[in-house]
């Protein structure tokens, strides 16, 4: 009895810190916030939208490094960052797989191909 006590102690803490932790990165973008999202089973996985800008940093390899609005297909905001390979063309159009604040990747898309609530917001 007292190992069922002690297990189901374990996983409501488990619970409570996943639940938490999936709310405290809900507005935050990072390397931390990501790495908690990307490993965090609550957080859903979606597709963002961005329209680049000029890189907020370059590093001395040419990656460069972007902090800025997303939107979902239901017009949904938040702040994100990711990595450029190289600096972007500015004024194109990016969707972004992400979960949370984590990045998985992106890719160029035509401004056809984003949905009418996001173009509202990023235009």
């Amino acid at each position: 009895m007292k190992v069922i006590k002690v297990l189901v102690g374990i996983s409501l803490f488990c619970g409570f810190a996943l639940v938490g932790l999936k709310f405290y990165t809900q507005g935050m973008y990072g390397d931390l916030p990501g790495v908690i999202d990307q490993l965090n089973p609550l957080v859903t996985k979606g597709e963002v939208y961005v329209k680049t800008k000029e890189p907020d940093d370059v590093n001395s390899f040419g990656t460069a490094n972007y902090i800025q609005k997303a939107v979902d297909a239901k017009g949904k905001e938040r702040m994100i960052e990711f990595k450029g390979l190289s600096v972007l063309k500015k004024g194109h159009y990016l969707k972004l797989k992400n979960k949370g604040a984590f990045v998985e990747s992106y890719e160029e898309v035509p401004a056809s191909d984003v949905p009418r609530e996001a173009k509202k917001i990023i235009q």
